[in-house]
């Protein structure tokens, strides 16, 4: 029986299968409120470039279900354009960072499509210097918020060892929103945070962030003592350079194949982290929900000299993100990376 060979998709059709597939079986109303249809349209004209952008879905553990995404680029040709209304006055951030990739590895840029509402806000956007400080404020710049890089570096320069920041997010139009500012845990970190708890304290104290308790001590260290790998921290930092009463934590499922992700949450590190979250209170029974909307397909493909390849269609589950404001644990999210990608030829 031949094999039937389908189109080329494009990586807009790829991240619309992956979105669909996970939406099926009613986990759409159930894990995003039905907003995957939104989601799949508000995300089209964001597919720009010759690689599929890193796609991060995320949608909440607890409370009113929805799903939102961010889009990320590694690399982009000058005079990319965004064919949105949300996109609008990123024109010069998008040529500035593809006059600069180039000569980087390891950056990226790109947005975050809030899709709650019908009608969708202006984007954020992100950008990931990693290492490369001297970015950032020419990323600024060329935003049109020049006044915000001081914020991430002013930050970053009180940071201890083993805490720098490796990327932020900007609300666009809101002057008085906070710059969310992130950063990756050293192994070494992660060990003495979850060994003890007065380790976090300290770095608190140090960076000027108040709003912590012993309960908020306990339960970040317990969550880092479950994860041996990637963990990472956020803060929040107001336009007077304070930062706000928010802080969080993503902590990694270490899942890096498709094929692991039953395993992760029935008994590995997912299933560790979930069952924690939902004892706390900050996730209910729908994350028993999130292995089944993991999904990874190839199919034969038809290549412009005639032969044929193989492109997958993937989603999985990542990371969970625990958040406390005011030094009260909130709803939860989880975060899947969704990617379309040509593997091979035949």
């Amino acid at each position: 029986m031949a094999v039937q060979v389908m189109k080329m998709p494009s990586y807009a059709d790829a991240l619309e299968v992956v979105c669909l597939q996970a939406a099926s079986d009613g986990r759409d109303e159930a894990l995003f409120g039905g907003m995957a249809s939104r989601v799949r349209s508000a995300i089209r004209p964001f597919v720009v470039g010759d690689d599929c952008p890193s796609a991060y879905f995320e949608s909440p553990l607890a409370g009113s279900p929805f799903l939102d995404v961010t889009l990320l680029y590694d690399q982009l040709d000058r005079g990319t354009r965004i064919a949105s209304d949300v996109a609008a006055g990123t024109e010069a951030m998008l040529d500035w960072f593809a006059d600069v990739c180039e000569n980087y590895d390891n950056i990226s840029c790109g947005f975050e499509l809030d899709t709650k509402n019908e009608v969708l806000p202006a984007a954020a956007v992100h950008f990931q210097p990693r290492t490369h400080t001297e970015l950032v404020q020419p990323f600024c710049d060329a935003i049109g918020e020049p006044e915000r890089a001081h914020l991430y570096l002013d930050l970053n320069e009180r940071m201890p060892e083993g805490w720098s920041l490796s990327f932020f997010g900007l609300f666009r139009g809101r002057p008085d929103a906070p710059m969310r500012v992130c950063g990756y845990f050293g192994k070494s970190e992660v060990a003495a945070a979850a060994e003890d708890t007065t380790y976090l304290a300290h770095v608190f104290d140090k960076i000027g962030f108040t709003a912590y308790d012993n309960v908020v001590l306990d339960q970040a260290s317990y969550l880092l003592g479950l994860v041996s790998a990637m963990a990472d921290f956020q803060f929040d930092v107001y336009p007077d350079g304070s930062l706000s009463n928010v802080f969080a934590i993503d902590t990694s499922f270490k899942i890096e194949q498709p094929e692991a992700v039953n395993e992760s949450f029935e008994s590995g590190v997912a299933s560790s982290i979930m069952h924690t979250l939902e004892e706390w209170g900050a996730a209910d029974d729908r994350w028993r929900l999130a292995a089944d909307a993991a999904f990874a397909r190839a199919l034969p493909v038809a290549l412009d000299d005639g032969s044929v390849g193989r492109f997958s269609f993937t989603l999985t589950p990542q990371w969970s993100k625990a958040r406390w404001t005011n030094g009260v644990l909130q709803s939860a999210k989880i975060y899947y990376i969704g990617k379309g990608a040509l593997i091979e030829g035949e």
